[in-house]
């Protein structure tokens, strides 16, 4: 059993450091580059709107947010409003365009310029087409999110009028959904898990486990802000955690909630472009597995966690083995008491390869 390893502060009460600390579940990740914090702030902003009925808001359908580095330079430039700390404020909303910093708590304002169809090239009329956008509907519940601009991938998003919960199936809705939209296939798909012009031939990247653990961290945030922290690199005394989740403890605080361990299996090693690959062995793949299963269930006890979980990423061509039904696997498993849960997600080099296996990217 693992220790916390905590020390008094004199003077200091444990409930008031608890309450401190289940604060942190609110804050903003700064650990986040710029636009993903936007988006995320974005997010906690309109669906705590939505949650609420749209309170005082006006019958317009759509709001613009775009992340700027001035502001307020860039906003009066357009006649704009100020506005600050738009929850506590009850800012409206709907029918505007917003000019705010990473966080989306203080900026400026103008009432929405020209239509929904109109609105980007009205922004990149004013050099302001490469910001990151978020573009609202509130009748169909969608945000359209383009990080990096008019000219990136524009991804949909629903907007959700009920809180997420802590629990296993709002966390597997999460995995879901980040599989399905993020790395099912190549388009999209976080940059170093496919070596570039090389996917269709399934030679992955030189580091696909480490893309993906980044980019989990933030699709989990992104999904479950206020309610669940994600943080990757943890590290212990018998080795280093992959994904982190924390949740408010039953006393205040944090407490461990679920451990991610994950692991990448493929049917080559990365290899360049002009080289011949070598092919991965099946049993290198169950030893990955293995190995998983064990850190998963090692580190789930080292912090007294709820849940230990092993999240395989199948980068191979042919996935018709199931290697969770290999011996050492099993054997593995019945090394601890509960045995981590394992998700396979299948990872594909071709869309064709990803629609002929029967997933649809919903």
């Amino acid at each position: 059993m693992g220790s916390d390893g905590r020390k008094e502060i004199p003077g200091v009460k444990d409930e008031e450091l608890a309450a401190v600390a289940s604060l942190i579940l609110k804050l903003p990740n700064v650990r986040a580059v710029p636009a993903d914090r936007f988006v995320q702030a974005v997010r906690a902003l309109v669906e705590r709107r939505a949650q609420d009925g749209w309170p005082e808001e006006a019958d317009e359908d759509l709001t613009v947010f775009v992340l700027v580095g001035y502001p307020r330079r860039i906003g009066e430039a357009c006649g704009g409003t100020p506005f600050a700390d738009p929850v506590a404020q009850g800012t409206r909303l709907l029918g505007r365009l917003f000019f705010s910093g990473p966080d989306a708590s203080h900026g400026q304002f103008i009432e929405l310029p020209t239509s929904a169809n109109e609105i980007l090239e009205w922004l990149d009329d004013r050099g302001l087409g490469s910001c990151a956008i978020v573009t609202v509907y509130r009748n169909a519940m969608e945000m359209i999110i383009r990080k990096a601009g008019m000219a990136s991938l524009a991804r949909s998003e629903k907007i959700r009028d009920r809180e997420p919960g802590a629990t296993v199936g709002e966390l597997i809705a999460a995995l879901t959904h980040y599989h399905q939209r993020y790395v099912l296939t190549p388009s999209g798909c976080p940059d170093g898990v496919w070596e570039p012009k090389s996917a269709d031939k399934y030679i992955p990247g030189p580091r696909p486990e480490r893309s993906i653990q980044a980019d989990l961290e933030r699709a989990l945030n992104f999904w479950f802000r206020g309610v669940v922290r994600a943080e990757c690199e943890d590290t212990t005394n018998i080795g280093r955690i992959d994904v982190r989740l924390m949740k408010k403890g039953a006393k205040g605080g944090l407490a461990y909630w679920v451990i991610l361990e994950l692991k990448v299996i493929k049917s080559f090693a990365h290899a360049a472009p002009d080289s011949v690959p070598s092919k991965i062995e099946e049993s290198k793949n169950v030893e990955a597995i293995t190995k998983g299963v064990k850190q998963a269930g090692a580190y789930r006890e080292n912090r007294i966690a709820e849940h230990g979980m092993l999240e395989v990423y199948d980068l191979r061509k042919d996935k018709t083995e199931d290697l969770r039904l290999r011996d050492a696997v099993g054997e593995a498993l019945q090394m601890f008491a509960p045995a981590p849960q394992i998700h396979v997600w299948a990872v594909f080099g071709r869309a064709a390869d990803a629609r002929d296996a029967g997933f649809t990217g919903a």
